[in-house]
């Protein structure tokens, strides 16, 4: 009965331990590159200026995850995302949800200006309708973030559904 006492008791002091030591060190580059994004936003639409919404981009769980809140103006629809980088794939990964039920999962990397993300299948972007997607962020020196989404019927000629300028709160 103590030997096994003994190894429960040891098993339980040292699976914390290894859970530490296989933690990944989320302050490398590559769990960085998307760090241009965090902050408070008021998002405006890039062709008219016109309000879109706020989207609140946060670190959280040691800076492995960013987490998004996003709030539409003028309509009823909210979404959050959660990002990270994947060490086993080298990608980044985001998974969407929103306020019709939706979910997307996007797969991606850094570009030279931000990131790219997009589907790997076609999801659907209005009712019968499906298509690839992707989303194209570009970190610009004045210090805003253009979001460019996109679709495409066949993964290969694209057309914009939508671009947003995000600019830091000021409130």
């Amino acid at each position: 009965m103590r030997t096994l006492f003994a190894v429960v008791a040891t098993l339980a002091l040292t699976t914390p331990a290894l859970a530490q030591q296989q933690r990944p060190n989320c302050e490398a580059w590559e769990y960085r590159a998307f760090d241009f994004w965090i902050g408070d936003w008021d998002a405006f639409r890039a062709d008219t200026n016109a309000p879109a919404g706020h989207s609140s981009v946060r670190a959280e769980d040691t800076g492995c995850v960013i987490t998004e809140h996003w709030t539409s103006i003028g309509q009823p629809y909210s979404g959050r995302s959660l990002n990270i980088y994947d060490r086993a794939t080298q990608k980044w990964e985001q998974f969407w949800v929103d306020s019709t039920g939706n979910r997307v999962h996007f797969i991606g990397s850094p570009t030279p200006t931000g990131m790219r993300i997009a589907t790997e299948t076609p999801v659907t972007v209005a009712p019968n309708q499906q298509a690839y997607s992707r989303i194209t962020f570009t970190n610009n020196p004045d210090g805003t973030v253009l979001q460019h989404g996109e679709q495409s019927a066949d993964g290969q000629a694209w057309t914009t559904s939508y671009a947003f300028i995000y600019r830091r709160r000021t409130e």
